[in-house]
């Protein structure tokens, strides 16, 4: 699989590797591939972040239908930032992105940033580069990121947000 055996990340990919059965490494890669990942970008994932193969079936299936359907994102993205599968959806990965929806909309914010890296950004520089920085411009940008109100009670509708789906949902 190519990986430098001098490195802690051959322990993390051997252990991930090791610890399931072949039957379930294979649904996982069958679960990327409804997705149309390649053998050549599943494995280059499983190489920057071994876990990108722990990760449940469900949850795969979940993360990368928000990821392409409702954010518009490439897969390219989820194989640059893999750790990103493992992020919380609910938790992390829906408020963030909100925030990162507001801000692109209200033109303070570009579309082309590296929103997977931004992703995994710890909370507090997440707070002051995207929510403090901007609420004098969105004052309720830190209630939207807490989940106090939603897009639509800050005046967006859901389909002026969120990306219409440019990729069809794989068959389950």
């Amino acid at each position: 699989m190519d990986f430098d055996l001098s490195k802690y990340t051959f322990m993390r990919a051997l252990s991930v590797f090791t610890s399931m059965k072949k039957s379930t490494w294979k649904q996982k890669l069958e679960a990327y591939r409804r997705w149309g990942f390649s053998e050549n970008e599943i494995l280059m994932a499983f190489r920057r972040y071994p876990y990108f193969m722990a990760q449940f079936e469900k949850r795969i299936l979940n993360h990368t239908d928000f990821f392409v359907n409702k954010m518009g994102w490439e897969r390219a993205v989820i194989i640059k930032y893999p750790q990103i599968l493992g992020l919380s959806l609910e938790k992390r990965i829906i408020p963030r992105c909100s925030v990162f929806r507001v801000l692109i909309l209200k033109g303070l914010m570009k579309k082309d940033r590296q929103m997977g890296y931004l992703l995994k950004k710890s909370e507090k520089l997440f707070l002051e580069k995207f929510v403090t920085k901007f609420e004098k411009e969105v004052p309720q940008l830190l209630d939207l990121y807490n989940g106090n109100i939603s897009l639509l009670e800050l005046g967006y509708g859901t389909e002026e947000v969120w990306k219409e789906p440019t990729v069809k949902c794989p068959k389950f």
